[in-house]
């Protein structure tokens, strides 16, 4: 079998633990797109944050990015995305504002971010967590009526509880008040992701690979987190990272080694190295 696509999860899997990519995972990568296997990424990521790495990979054309709420090359000329309507985010932000959190509506264009009136030490911990972004977070006191007076259609939304307990708690209130949404814990401070159910990975690569026209079984993918098992399970090789949990590793067909054991560049060289060059077209 001959690979025609190789999708690539970032953290934990392209960049180690201090962020940074080593130089045998940026040569493999290379060599493979010498191939001319196509090369993209598959992220949770903003597409800003992607497209830095995109760019140092010399990856030129479309990747996915959001959780996989947006596949694009450029933000202002998606291929596909998937948005909340307007009326979902609403009723959510209307919902998150019950509680005492943090949250940020995120579109390719901006970011919003909810005013709390929080301990100083809480607040601190929110800044590290939820700045992240290129953006500059504009401050919006009323979140729920600015959603829907200026018609926003967010690609997700990104919320900080202050405690575990917390989270579980709001999370059940959500899932119940608010249909058409699912919930990803983020791993780290008490944060999730939010996006419409219909929002994931696997959905978009498929997507992408049939624009291509590139079968799922041609298509080798990484993952590491919770998440990226529907994606795993649905090509032709899903590789688990070393680190990643049992549940993502039980869901593809290749564990390699860790992303601080340059796990990735290992896997590159052992599924391709003896491949021929390959087109799309």
């Amino acid at each position: 079998m001959n690979y025609r696509m190789l999708v690539l999860s970032v953290d934990g899997s392209i960049l180690k633990d201090n962020g940074r990519i080593s130089r045998s995972t940026k040569e493999a990568i290379e060599f493979v797109q010498d191939k001319g296997v196509y090369v993209t990424l598959c992220t949770n990521r903003t597409h800003q944050q992607a497209e830095r790495l995109a760019k140092l990979l010399k990856i030129n054309h479309e990747y996915i990015s959001y959780g996989g709420a947006m596949i694009a090359g450029r933000a202002d000329k998606p291929l596909h995305v998937e948005r909340m309507p307007v009326e979902m985010a609403r009723d959510l932000a209307e919902e998150l504002e019950r509680f005492s959190c943090q949250f940020v509506v995120e579109h390719e264009n901006f970011e919003l971010t909810n005013r709390q009136q929080q301990p100083q030490n809480f607040l601190g911990k929110m800044t590290v967590s939820l700045s992240e972004s290129i953006f500059s977070q504009t401050v919006v006191d009323h979140m729920s009526d600015h959603l829907d007076l200026h018609r926003i259609e967010p690609l997700r939304m990104k919320v900080q509880f202050e405690s575990d307990d917390q989270m579980e708690i709001a999370s059940n209130h959500l899932l119940e008040k608010v249909p058409g949404i699912q919930m990803l814990e983020m791993g780290k401070d008490h944060s999730v992701h939010i996006m419409k159910k219909e929002t994931n990975k696997r959905e978009a690569v498929l997507f992408l690979a049939h624009e291509l026209g590139v079968r799922p079984e041609e298509i080798v993918a990484t993952g590491v987190k919770h998440g990226d098992e529907g994606l795993l399970s649905s090509v032709g090789i899903g590789v688990a990272m070393g680190q990643a949990p049992m549940s993502v590793q039980q869901a593809g067909n290749w564990t390699t080694r860790s992303a601080e054991q340059n796990g990735l560049a290992y896997m590159i060289k052992e599924v391709f190295r003896k491949q021929m060059k390959v087109s799309l077209y």
